[in-house]
């Protein structure tokens, strides 16, 4: 367990990245809150892209989404991590990008499986009379066409979220540990917290 708040910081920093980095690690998928005219909606979204010294993360989203509308519409979030027995709880405000070089890197960057997701022909939510009906087509099936991808792409939103608090909590049979990280001006501010 880390000893001090700095190595807190970059612990904490350090296990965001190997979920970016990896489908099996624990932190490759959170739990992602927004705000809607009904209340909070809360849903997994998959952790693509972390930048400790910019201090910011990001997933990817379809712009017919509801959530992508909630984010427009307020883009406070919250987002909650869980694995090896430590929680990672970040706060921040949301940047969507869909036309510009940050969603065309993300798109670049993004994998055949990936794509297909953008590729359905209902808007996420819309209710269909069957299971799958009007979502992403199989990737069993015959792989996108260049319109295909191209109305693909069209869907595709890069989310970067630019932290504003990061909440560390290990949970150990040995003793139980919290720290919280808070921008400010020109700097973090760093305090252990009761867990």
């Amino acid at each position: 367990m880390p000893d001090s708040l700095d190595a807190v910081w970059t612990h904490a920093w350090a296990r965001l990245l190997a979920g970016a980095r990896g489908r099996s690690d624990p932190f490759h998928q959170g739990v992602l809150a927004s705000v809607s005219d009904a209340g909070p909606e809360a849903r997994y979204a998959v952790l693509r892209a972390v930048d400790p010294a910019a201090g910011t993360v990001a997933f990817h989203t379809d712009g017919r989404s509801p959530k992508f509308a909630q984010f427009q519409a307020d883009p406070r979030t919250a987002w909650c991590f869980f694995g090896h027995g430590e929680q990672v709880r970040l706060s921040g405000r949301v940047s969507l990008h869909a036309d510009d070089g940050d969603a065309d890197a993300a798109w670049s960057a993004s994998g055949r499986s990936a794509r297909q997701n953008y590729a359905g022909a209902n808007a996420p939510g819309t209710g269909v009379a069957e299971p799958g009906e009007g979502g992403p087509p199989s990737l069993r099936s015959t792989p996108l066409d260049a319109a295909g991808l191209a109305q693909a792409r069209s869907h595709f939103v890069f989310a970067r979220i630019q932290v504003q608090s990061l909440d560390w909590l290990s949970l150990s049979a040995a003793g139980h540990c919290r720290a919280r990280f808070d921008r400010g001006d020109d700097r973090w501010h760093a305090r252990w917290l009761t867990p």
